[in-house]
């Protein structure tokens, strides 16, 4: 199947894009079960979920070894540090289709990483993707001590790689996320597969990137 034709230079000063789910992509629910195999807690996996998704690990005001503790000390976590490290890391995948896609788009255009993530988390997807993550220009979340869908965070972004949100194209497979940069100026897109993204590209008039906002509802 040949490729989508789209414009190589984008009319956007910057395309702020989304890391997990459109470059790694992760199975959540997989990684709750893998820490909790080594847990003695019944309720290992519900516990587990609800510490994972605490916004204070995201912002990097708790650091990830207090999970570790609380998995080892309230739930009976079995493995040492480096074990649990790469439990906790266990449940990425590359998509490298995207890799080359977001290398041929940063060819001719600014590209912006901007993610929800963590310390531990960051180290092992850039050596999962063989250091291609690391050519670009990232906000990260734990780094910037902030995070989607805060407006916060987007004004953080904009007013630190010297951008006006209007002139941005920002991308992210979650609608809330989205939304919040909307609500901004932002031109937005939901991310919902290469080939969907790939058409919404091709679609982009070669001006105005306030049109480009509507087509991408």
């Amino acid at each position: 199947m040949n490729a989508v034709a789209y414009p190589q230079k984008l009319p956007f000063d910057a395309l702020i894009i989304d890391v997990g789910g459109i470059f790694i992509l992760h199975d959540n629910e997989r990684l709750f079960r893998r820490l909790a195999s080594s847990c003695s807690a019944a309720d290992a996996v519900d516990c587990i979920r609800e510490t994972a998704y605490d916004p204070d690990i995201t912002t990097g005001v708790r650091p990830v070894r207090a999970i570790y503790d609380e998995l080892a000390g309230e739930l009976g976590y079995r493995r040492d540090w480096h074990g649990f490290v790469d439990d906790w890391s266990s449940h990425f995948s590359v998509d490298h289709a995207m890799l080359a896609l977001l290398a041929a788009l940063a060819r001719d255009n600014r590209v912006l990483l901007f993610s929800n993530t963590n310390r531990e988390h960051w180290e092992h997807v850039t050596q999962l993707a063989d250091g291609a993550l690391g050519r670009y220009q990232a906000y990260l979340s734990h780094q910037i001590g902030d995070m989607k869908p805060r407006a916060s965070a987007f004004q953080f972004v904009a007013a630190r790689a010297g951008i006006r949100p209007q002139r941005a194209l920002f991308v992210d497979d979650l609608a809330e996320n989205v939304a919040a940069a909307r609500a901004l100026g932002f031109c937005s897109h939901i991310y919902s597969g290469r080939k969907a993204f790939e058409q919404f590209l091709a679609a982009l008039p070669s001006t105005a990137p306030e049109a480009a906002t509507k087509r991408s509802r």
